[in-house]
């Protein structure tokens, strides 16, 4: 603990203001990379009660890669569907993927403290992340070279300085504040109660996740991984926040078929929100950036607020590696924001529409939207519907760090899937299996074959590698057997004989003929010493 008067400032890498699970996850990642990381948090200690209950299929791969995804299984339930639902009728019932694109459920029903308090123990366990949990941020300054944070705790003054700053800190932001960031205000604001309730026994017959398309009162219920349920209710215009917050009258937002009662369930937080659509007018200041809540807040219709978070810390995270070691200029990170924007954008938009369409209140429309919710449902009862019902996915990236525009680059910025594979004796997830960070994939060729030595002195330096994917009947025992043929499949749908990954989970690039990979070599060194 910090003594009484300043302390002696400390100099790190990165500093993260927020230990929420977005400033979890960027310590964790920029600690598991070798550099020096300073966490401030102004709670002593994790919060230990639900905020979100739903993580997508790429927040379960970077749970897979940081090496937690088998320890907060216990605490996950697997939803098979998402319900649309009017006085207890089902609309339409929408089927989740148990085996999406980055290879696990396209989501998944979560208890939040499990997942935290393994973030916890995973930041912990690295040596070169200091937590200073119970300090309050109180001023920020930066230079050209640094940034300097004063901090408060137990009675003592001191600055902690680090090379970049990210401000991980949610929807009341300080960082934002200090920098006199606005938000930009999308149109929706609606303030809702928010139930979490621990089973006592078994309920059966509940939603798995059904949305109350109620006129009368708009909701969600939904399970929240083995033992938690939570319920989500409207509160309308004029309705006190205090009053819906009391027990009884949240007993009776229960009383219904979908609901649950005192001998059921126990109620262990209730909450009132404002649900809204914002999104920060910057997202970067110099040396300091902006994660999460910190830039972007969205109604939960979706559940992408938390998984928005993630990305944004996953995607600035290898960039900063990138700078910190040498391999990139310090104007490399405004691709960040380029690259995070535009996706987080869309999903606020996408996640307002939902909120709109379960909402509806006018008779009019309500009987419109469940007359064409019903005709879905007969398509896909009919087998003539032929694409997924949960249609959004994150959008990709379409400026960045991708390839140039070329008649024979494919796939930039697409998501790179993740399936089952074998390289000799070692089976299992392509991650796991092939390995991370920057990889060249290819078939009927190998990667070194057309590359020079001083391209393949590039790609080393960026600690890149190479795989040669095959199918089974023709590999050799240093390829990799695609078991699941998602890359090969994907290699087709291209017409490439050669994939460019990111050290995420999206490609830079892709080519038809292995003779292409120099040019996407020329085009990522380009990137990488670009002035954006």
């Amino acid at each position: 603990m910090a003594p009484q008067g300043t302390v002696q400032s400390a100099i790190y890498d990165v500093a993260i203001i927020g230990y929420g699970p977005s400033g979890m996850m960027a310590a964790i990642l920029l600690g598991r990379a070798g550099h020096r990381v300073a966490v401030i948090e102004r709670y002593a200690s994790l919060y230990n009660l639900p905020r979100v209950g739903i993580v997508h299929d790429d927040i379960l791969r970077m749970f897979q890669e940081i090496g937690i995804a088998d320890r907060v299984a216990p605490a996950t339930r697997f939803l098979p569907n998402y319900e649309l639902a009017h006085d207890g009728r089902v609309l339409l019932s929408n089927d989740v993927e148990p085996y999406a694109t980055h290879g696990w459920p396209e989501f998944t029903s979560i208890y939040q403290p499990a997942f935290e308090k393994e973030l916890d123990v995973e930041a912990r366990r690295l040596p070169n992340i200091d937590l200073h949990l119970g300090a309050t941020a109180t001023a920020i300054t930066q230079t050209p070279d640094k940034v300097r944070i004063t901090v408060e705790q137990d009675g003592g003054t001191r600055d902690i300085e680090a090379r970049f700053l990210i401000g991980a800190d949610g929807g009341n932001s300080f960082v934002r504040q200090s920098l006199n960031v606005g938000w930009e205000d999308l149109g929706f604001d609606q303030d809702w109660l928010v139930i979490d309730a621990k089973a006592k026994s078994d309920r059966p017959g509940l939603p798995h996740l059904r949305q109350f398309c109620d006129p009368q009162q708009p909701g969600m219920t939904m399970q929240m991984g083995p033992q938690h349920r939570r319920w989500s209710f409207m509160i309308f215009p004029g309705e006190s926040r205090t009053e819906a917050m009391k027990p009884e009258n949240v007993w009776q937002r229960l009383a219904r078929p979908e609901g649950a009662t005192p001998d059921e369930f126990e109620l262990i937080r209730v909450a009132s929100y404002q649900f809204q659509s914002r999104l920060a007018t910057r997202w970067q200041d110099g040396r300091i950036f902006m994660v999460g809540d910190a830039v972007h807040l969205m109604p939960p219709f979706l559940a992408q607020g938390l998984c928005s978070g993630f990305r944004d810390s996953f995607n600035l995270c290898w960039k900063l590696d990138l700078v910190l070691r040498g391999s990139a200029p310090q104007s490399f990170l405004d691709n960040y924001v380029i690259e995070r924007e535009p996706p987080a954008r869309a999903t606020v938009i996408e996640s307002m529409k939902v909120g709109f369409n379960v909402n509806e209140r006018d008779p009019d429309k309500v009987r419109a939207r469940d007359a064409q919710l019903m005709a879905l449902q007969a398509q896909k009862d009919a087998g003539t519907f032929d694409k997924a019902l949960i249609a959004f996915r994150v959008p990709g990236y379409s400026s960045g760090v991708i390839a140039g525009e070329h008649r024979d680059t494919l796939g930039r910025g697409d998501a790179f899937p993740q399936g089952r594979v074998r390289i000799g004796a070692h089976e299992g997830l392509f991650d796991d299996v092939a390995g991370r960070g920057f990889l060249i994939l290819t078939r009927g060729g190998d990667a070194a074959s057309v590359l020079s030595e001083d391209d393949q002195e590039f790609w080393a330096s960026l600690g890149g590698r190479t795989v040669e994917m095959a199918s089974a009947r023709n590999a050799g025992p240093r390829q990799c057997i695609d078991l699941d043929g998602r890359i090969l499949r994907l290699m087709d749908e291209y017409g490439a004989d050669v994939l460019v990954k990111r050290p995420d989970y999206y490609l830079f690039g892709a080519g038809r003929r292995l003779a292409d990979l120099p040019r996407l070599m020329g085009d990522l060194r380009d990137r990488l010493r670009m002035e954006v």
